[in-house]
């Protein structure tokens, strides 16, 4: 390796093992990849907030905020359909995997918080929980409306035909800071908050009808 590879090489962890990462399994799923990218996005905002201003930083960080915001959605949907369906639930929403996965192969936050808002309101839940609050309802309708196909905070240039043009035709100077704290308290909310809770939902439940079927009920 010359001196210009080794300038353009990032450093090498201080014990071997830390080179390793693991990734894969039937561990791993939509809530595990939010959580990475959530802390990818607060490193890079935590950076552009040390370091001063720098203008090539704050669409990429938007992104991994968004992504982490989709996943975790993705995730909440997935688990309060599991939820709805042990409790017996044979409504009109037909919430098998195979038609969840055709329902989540998008990349809209509205669609996707109206789908979670659905599935919420079939669990027995307090009836303040089961809707998504208004504040982060907020929130998500603000980040879909800036961003409704998960392409403008990915490239410069989005759509296709006619109908292709810049992601920000005009330039602006915007309050990031701002815009970027409200995202990130959105995140971390569905990330660590709302999926903490359901979680803790779904073990009750799986308890729940466990002893039922020991008790012969």
């Amino acid at each position: 390796m010359d001196d210009d590879d080794l300038q353009l090489s990032l450093p090498r962890p201080q014990w071997s093992t830390a080179e390793i990462a693991i990734w894969g399994g039937t561990c791993e799923d939509d809530l595990t990849l939010a959580m990475g990218f959530l802390d990818v996005a607060e490193i890079a905002a935590r950076h552009w907030i040390s370091h001063g201003p720098n203008d090539a930083l704050p669409i990429p960080i938007l992104y991994n905020y968004r992504h982490s915001i989709e996943l975790s959605l993705k995730w909440l949907i997935r688990t309060a359909a599991r939820c709805a369906v042990r409790a017996g639930y044979c409504g009109p929403e037909y919430l098998s995997p195979a038609r969840l996965d055709d329902r989540l192969h998008t990349h809209n936050i509205k669609k996707l918080a109206d789908c979670f808002n659905r599935y919420l309101a079939l669990l027995n839940l307090p009836t303040q929980e089961q809707r998504i609050d208004p504040e982060s309802w907020n929130q998500l309708t603000l980040l879909d409306s800036e961003d409704a196909t998960g392409e403008r905070f990915r490239y410069a240039v989005v759509g296709r035909g006619s109908m292709r043009g810049r992601a920000r035709p005009e330039q602006q100077n915007v309050n990031f800071y701002e815009q970027v704290n409200e995202l990130h308290q959105l995140a971390h909310l569905l990330c660590h908050g709302y999926s903490a809770h359901l979680g803790v939902f779904e073990d009750w439940q799986v308890e729940y009808f466990e002893e039922m079927r020991d008790a012969g009920c």
